[in-house]
């Protein structure tokens, strides 16, 4: 039980990931282009989330942040099977 519940925690966690990766990576050319559509700026939180992935990964915020959800989704989901097989 705790290793399917720790694999239903990691898939969680993988989604999250990958919004986070949307989010942060439409934040990220808010503020480079300037983007004044509705004068609402975003988090000041999202926009230090995708300068930190830029410059831990040199990769774009979108690709880093998605690619780890896929791999914590495809972990939680190996950690489930495992639970349920055993």
């Amino acid at each position: 039980m705790p290793v399917r519940l720790l694999g239903t925690v990691l898939q969680t966690l993988g989604m999250e990931l990958i919004v986070l990766g949307y989010v942060s990576y439409m934040a990220e050319l808010w503020v480079r282009y300037k983007w004044r559509g509705d004068e609402e700026t975003p988090p000041r939180l999202v926009v230090a989330v995708a300068d930190l992935t830029r410059a831990s990964t040199h990769a774009s915020p979108l690709i880093a942040l998605t690619i780890s959800g896929i791999l914590l989704v495809a972990l939680g989901a190996a950690l489930r099977r495992l639970d349920t097989e055993g």
